[in-house]
């Protein structure tokens, strides 16, 4: 009667260390959502299921008991064209933003009239007397034609909207003057990460144009991309990012339609060269060898290699893992990571996996890297009702 107690809370104690040991697995690997490409099954331990429903959620049980609940993304598009091409990007806003505030030189006396408007440094003026203002143009003849009389000014804080009255001073020369430095587009070079082999959409940066106080996105009214050639590069060392240097095509090569905190997306005019690659979700990629696509000089995109030497997040929408320049031939170079090799895509045995983001300020042959999936845009997934498997148990 022992030995058969024994035995029975023996087994006991087995399948108890085998759930435990499962649902950790279990646990460990699913991380809080998960995505997968359409017709595969997830990769998850053994003695663990997926049940899908079709509200884009699924169960996660062990042995039959119900872990947790995750939402699902499925993903259509398997195969893209890799990018690495440099290219140009032009924001137009809405409004003209305002960088600085100064003073106006007349009769002997300075005198100071946005500030006396109340505006300062980035304010964003959309109207004056009534018009809406597109440019530094617009604003700057409006002023200029304003006389004695003030100006009646619209301009964002923020998120609320005000009114002031600017009282331009004509200065030394005799020209009405504001005190404004005025900035009404963004532009800079970046990498493609990857095209679209259906449409010619693209996706970039692996990052957002921000505002001038890096903290929020900026918004535009109107986005161009252009081809880049790319002529020199500033060599990065510890403590000063370097950059890549060069010049915009004189005619648009597509448009921007979205600035997102995951990267810039746009669609180009006309077909692009690329390599076509599959896809590989975050659950794929590991810490190990890697090739970068990137354009450093005239000879277009060529391929070089680094590591990834940690991955830091699943969870987190950017700076999932860092990753580490190790081609002798790039560190030459650059130094490793500069300025507009954000979004050069990176592959983990052939597979697409990610792009660079950020440079690490004192290691430039190090930064940030984001997973390829979050910057596939939603039109590319489906709702995983439609799919009818479950990952066996």
């Amino acid at each position: 009667m022992r030995n058969k107690t024994k035995k029975l809370l023996f087994a006991l104690f087995a399948a108890i260390c085998v759930f435990l040991a499962a649902a950790g697995a279990a646990d460990a690997a699913v991380y809080g959502d998960i995505s997968v490409i359409e017709g595969e099954e997830p990769d998850v331990p053994a003695l663990v299921r997926y049940d899908f429903n079709e509200e884009s959620r699924a169960t996660v049980s062990v042995l039959g008991i119900p872990l947790k609940n995750v939402s699902v993304s499925v993903f259509k598009e398997t195969e893209v064209l890799a990018g690495g091409q440099s290219f140009g990007v032009k924001l137009s806003m809405h409004g003209v933003r305002v960088v600085g505030v100064g003073q106006v030189k007349a009769k002997g006396f300075t005198f100071e009239p946005a500030a006396d408007a109340g505006l300062c440094a980035g304010d964003i003026i959309t109207e004056a007397d009534g018009k809406t203002i597109a440019s530094a143009g617009d604003l700057t003849d409006i002023i200029s034609k304003s006389g004695d009389t003030g100006v009646k000014l619209r301009y964002k804080r923020g998120d609320t909207e005000q009114e002031t009255v600017l009282y331009p001073v004509k200065d030394e020369n005799g020209e009405y003057k504001a005190g404004l430095w005025l900035k009404d587009s963004v532009a800079g070079i970046g990498t493609v990460t990857y095209i679209s082999q259906k449409d010619n959409s693209f996706a970039g940066l692996g990052h957002g144009i921000c505002e001038g106080d890096g903290e929020k996105l900026q918004p535009f009214g109107e986005g161009e991309v252009y081809d880049a050639h790319i002529t020199g590069v500033k060599r990065g060392k510890n403590g000063e990012p370097g950059e890549l240097r060069g010049y915009f095509e004189n005619e648009p090569s597509g448009v921007l339609t979205d600035n997102t905190v995951t990267g810039v997306y746009g669609r180009f005019n006309e077909k692009k060269d690329g390599e076509p690659v599959r896809i590989a979700l975050k659950d794929k990629v590991r810490e190990g060898n890697v090739r970068i696509l990137c354009t450093v000089d005239g000879k277009g995109v060529c391929g070089y290699d680094a590591k990834i030497i940690k991955i830091l997040s699943y969870d987190t929408e950017e700076k999932n893992f860092i990753i580490k320049i190790t081609d002798p031939v790039l560190l030459e170079k650059t130094g490793g990571i500069v300025q507009g090799m954000s979004g050069s895509p990176i592959l983990q045995d052939g597979c697409l996996i990610g792009a660079v983001t950020h440079v690490l300020v004192n290691d430039p042959t190090k930064g940030y890297g984001i997973f390829i999936e979050n910057m596939l845009p939603p039109q590319l997934n489906s709702p995983c009702g439609e799919l009818n498997w479950a990952s066996p148990s």
